[in-house]
């Protein structure tokens, strides 16, 4: 059974892309989308199980209202996709890393996934990202449809679930591939291309190039790069300059300035 694309939404045009983006790889991966929704009640009163059950419907009507509108946005986007709606209360961040143990990927906005009162723009996607069990894309910026895929490479594991990402997005897609290794003061890892060069050998339809670019800062390197991509994928949870940093500096700056959809795998 092929996992789940879940798409979590806050109503905001952030959430809208992030709905498209996500109903687009559901058609790419199979699996069928489920769109996302967290509802936070700050008064223990308000809460609907303690409400007659119309008063409680009636609570949860504008979360519904949001996943309806985001469920006909996704079948608009990419027709006759397969959607299924789900409502849960709580904070996002914590029910978003639950989802993701069922997921095959998590897709959020950059401005972040609020209850009722909305969340602090980033918050959601960085904490999320930090800690779910799946992949999570967070969508910004714009995705070039003829872009390649760009995936950042050291010789760790992480960077290992990254290229089999990547490769298996470029495949899927009908993507070229580019691999960016980002070193500085002598650091190079002389196997990265070998290390890409065996992924390609299991994808020999992608077309692949491999760059290493001398900079200080790799997420700087892979923000500029991601002006004409298709999506940037990176692992997290390694070490080098691409990982290393992930959710430090290094995650914080490329979710927060890279100019396309960018995915962390972990």
């Amino acid at each position: 059974m092929i996992p789940p694309v879940v798409v979590g939404i806050d109503g905001s045009p952030q959430s809208s892309a992030a709905v498209r983006w996500a109903a687009a790889q559901t058609r790419s991966r199979g699996g069928g989308l489920v769109v996302f929704r967290a509802e936070v009640f700050d008064d223990p009163d308000l809460l609907p199980h303690r409400k007659p059950p119309v008063e409680a419907e009636l609570l949860l009507e504008p979360g519904y209202r949001l996943l309806r509108r985001a469920a006909d946005e996704a079948r608009r986007a990419v027709p006759g996709v397969s959607v299924r709606m789900c409502l849960r209360l709580g904070a996002a961040a914590g029910l978003l890393v639950e989802q993701s143990a069922e997921a095959g990927l998590l897709v959020l906005g950059w401005s972040g996934v609020g209850g009722v009162r909305g969340a602090v723009a980033g918050s959601v996607p960085l904490s999320v990202a930090a800690s779910a069990r799946s992949p999570v894309a967070v969508v910004r910026g714009r995705a070039d449809p003829a872009g390649p895929v760009v995936v950042g490479v050291d010789d760790s594991g992480g960077s290992e679930r990254a290229l089999a990402f990547a490769f298996e997005t470029a495949e899927t897609h009908g993507a070229a591939l580019e691999a960016v290794h980002a070193w500085h003061d002598g650091n190079r890892e002389r196997g990265v291309p070998e290390q890409v060069a065996a992924w390609s050998r299991k994808h020999p339809a992608v077309p692949v190039r491999v760059r290493a670019v001398r900079a200080r800062s790799a997420a700087r390197a892979l923000a500029g790069i991601s002006r004409g991509a298709r999506v940037v994928v990176v692992g997290s949870r390694g070490r080098g300059p691409v990982a290393g940093g992930l959710l430090g500096s290094t995650g914080n700056g490329l979710l927060a300035h890279a100019a396309c959809p960018v995915v962390i795998v972990r």
